[in-house]
């Protein structure tokens, strides 16, 4: 009986509390949120490579239009940073194009570039790896778990999984 009196004088405190506040018109503030893809190619126009700052490898969002694979992706950040991107500070450890780079969907996904790996820095690997796990699960490839195998002239470097910030 105690227990339904305190809950009666709680709800009709939470009630009267609501009193006296006036309704307001429609106050404007501005677009409504947007969802924004952080990993990957968005469908919404944004495509995720990985570049370089301060010794750390990050994503960078670029525009893009309509699908691309994560063959393309790669093939982008072998380009290198746009001067946009280079005048913000952002570089690239990966070699420049030098031929086709194939990516395989699995488990996990595999990538075959044509330079060798094993020579390269960490950063550079991993701006591989992180680019084309980002492109892959934007096109519903996604490898499973998070890593790819990847092959070059010099051999394969199994599970490869992605390390930036």
């Amino acid at each position: 009986m105690r227990k339904t009196r305190v809950l009666l004088a709680l709800a009709a405190a939470a009630l009267t509390a609501a009193c006296g506040v006036q309704p307001t018109g429609v106050v404007p503030a501005g677009p409504g949120p947007s969802i924004r893809a952080t990993a990957g190619q968005s469908f919404l126009g944004g495509l995720t490579l990985y570049f370089v700052s301060d010794g750390r490898v990050i994503p960078v969002t670029r525009p893009s239009e309509g699908f691309i694979s994560p063959e393309g992706a790669i093939t982008l950040l072998l380009k290198g940073p746009t001067e946009r991107e280079a005048a913000q500070g952002l570089t690239t450890f990966v070699p420049p194009e030098v031929g086709r780079v194939e990516v395989y969907s699995g488990d996990p996904a595999s990538m075959v570039v044509p330079f060798p790996v094993r020579k390269l820095s960490n950063q550079a690997i991993n701006q591989l790896v992180c680019t084309a796990i980002a492109a892959s699960m934007a096109s519903d490839r996604t490898p499973r778990p998070q890593g790819v195998n990847v092959t070059s002239p010099d051999g394969p470097m199994y599970f490869q999984s992605c390390k930036a910030d």
